[in-house]
């Protein structure tokens, strides 16, 4: 009976160690990361998992910055390993709090463009929310730029009919998109396709029978 009392004071001091104590360790890697930092590059939130999601593990410090997303963990001998995500190879991020949030904290996962799924486990409640929340809107900002940037290419490939570039912008300049005809016909197929709005093709149709 003696013993095993002794047994249960004994896992329940190791288990208190475990789960309550405070490791300088955040404060190491806290340190690291901002010596990693570039140039003009500003930390937005950070946090080390919570103790009760690594027991057994080193606590990873996660981080996000106004252009990456960063995640540290601790070697075996002290040494640390960074990984690190573009926000522009990140989409569809997800948060979702643990049962007894407070101390198994909330998982963030995310889609990577050219890579396996991220999944990051235990990280503080306002941390995740805070990285939840720039994530999102890093995601719809890169999403306007890959759309403006395929809207371009795909204006490039039709011919290369864009408004600011009209030959008729050029006092009458001769035309090296061909006949006027030809001209239009492209600005209508741009229209068909979606390239350009209403009012944009008959701005464009505009400059065009101007020269004529």
């Amino acid at each position: 009976m003696i013993v095993l009392e002794l047994l249960i004071l004994v896992l329940g001091v190791v288990g208190w160690f475990i789960m309550l104590k405070k490791s300088n360790g955040s404060v190491v890697a806290e340190a690291r990361l901002k010596s990693t930092l570039m140039e003009g590059e500003v930390v937005v939130a950070s946090g080390c998992q919570m103790r009760a999601a690594a027991p057994f593990n080193r606590r990873q410090l996660v981080a996000i910055t106004n252009s990456r997303l960063i995640k540290i963990s601790r070697g075996l001998f002290n040494n640390f390993n960074m990984i690190d995500y573009q926000w522009k190879d990140l989409k569809d991020a997800q948060v979702s709090d643990n049962i007894m949030s407070g101390v198994f904290g909330s998982n963030l996962k995310f889609k990577v463009l050219k890579g396996p799924e991220l999944v990051i486990l235990g990280i503080p409640n306002a941390t995740a929310e805070a990285i939840y929340r720039h994530a999102q809107q890093q995601e719809q900002a890169w999403e306007e730029k890959r759309r403006v940037r395929e809207l371009e290419e795909k204006r490039a490939i039709s011919g290369g009919v864009v408004i600011g570039s009209m030959p008729g912008a050029m006092g009458g300049a001769a035309s090296s998109m061909g006949s006027t005809l030809d001209e239009l016909e492209k600005a209508k197929k741009m229209l068909d396709a979606g390239l350009i709005s209403d009012a944009e093709f008959h701005e464009i149709k505009a400059k065009i029978l101007a020269r004529v």
